[in-house]
């Protein structure tokens, strides 16, 4: 049986409603509405004559068991987009959303709220105790841990089982229109078949880079850092926790500022000339000096 193995937020379902329209020739979502209101592509289960050939499940996230002759498409993370995968699966994975903006306010009980937050919840607790409303800070710690230590990001979105035939589809390739037809194509491939595009196959993926928090978050915040690098003024309000973290993460790892107050303070920078400032003038103390 042919398969897509994925975890949440890394776009198993739409890349399954791709390869059916455009490689197995299942016209039946063919100007159909593809996005729910999360920007996910779930609609696909409300059409009743939908029947896919290819599946994209949690298999091995859900200890699903393969069959020994499976033809396993898995998507893979990558370092590049861990911010687009994180806040995909944040905000719209299993067609629940997760508030990453005010999370510090009644914490608890919107963790409580969806049910794939649990574990987020039992660390939380483990690490911080029980609090109606955590410290900002707290939280852009927490999501910070997913960027610094791979067993808590990029590892387990990697974490796949199946032991047989497999194409490794990268999550990068879901964000650039040529790659995305070249992974298509190899996909065909390995299933043995053709790929079909059409300017169909154009529009839905423009209409899904529209749509997708996760990519649209990792340009903002890669901007933010050019900017910062550059010393242009750009506004850094109103960005969520996991933005603020990744932001932080990022300087931490360019200019080695652990610590530095403007970047662990309850409250974030407000725009990146503040940022790179503090950041500059900090490194510049930091030189070693000279021995006579």
């Amino acid at each position: 049986m042919d398969k897509i193995d994925f975890w949440g937020g890394c776009h198993g379902n739409f890349l399954e409603v791709m390869l059916e329209m455009f490689v197995y020739g299942n016209d039946t979502m063919k100007g159909k509405q593809l996005f729910n209101s999360a920007g996910a592509a779930h609609q696909k289960s409300k059409n009743r004559d939908y029947r896919p050939i290819i599946l994209a499940r949690h298999y091995s996230k859900n200890n699903v068991p393969f069959n020994d002759d499976d033809n396993v498409i898995e998507i893979h993370c990558c370092e590049e987009y861990r911010l687009a995968a994180l806040t995909n699966s944040l905000l719209r994975a299993g067609d629940e959303e997760i508030d990453i903006y005010n999370l510090h306010q009644n914490t608890i009980a919107k963790f409580k709220a969806v049910s794939k937050a649990y574990l987020d919840l039992d660390d939380l607790i483990r690490e911080h105790g029980v609090q109606e409303n955590y410290d900002r800070q707290i939280l852009r710690n927490y999501f910070y841990s997913k960027f610094e230590y791979d067993q808590y990001g990029i590892s387990m979105w990697n974490t796949f089982k199946h032991t047989g035939q497999k194409y490794v589809f990268p999550i990068s390739a879901f964000y650039n229109l040529e790659e995305f037809y070249y992974h298509l194509n190899q996909c065909a491939y390995f299933l043995n078949l053709n790929f079909y595009p059409t300017t169909e196959t154009a529009n839905t993926w423009n209409d899904f880079i529209l749509r997708n928090q996760g990519y649209q978050s990792q340009k903002k915040c890669n901007k933010i850092i050019q900017s910062v690098l550059a010393s242009v003024e750009l506004s850094t309000e109103n960005l969520t926790l996991v933005e603020e973290a990744y932001i932080a993460h990022r300087l931490a790892k360019l200019f080695r500022c652990y610590d530095h107050p403007l970047l662990t303070d309850e409250t974030f920078p407000t725009n990146t000339i503040q940022i790179a400032d503090a950041i500059y003038t900090w490194k510049s103390k930091d030189y070693a000096t000279k021995t006579k």
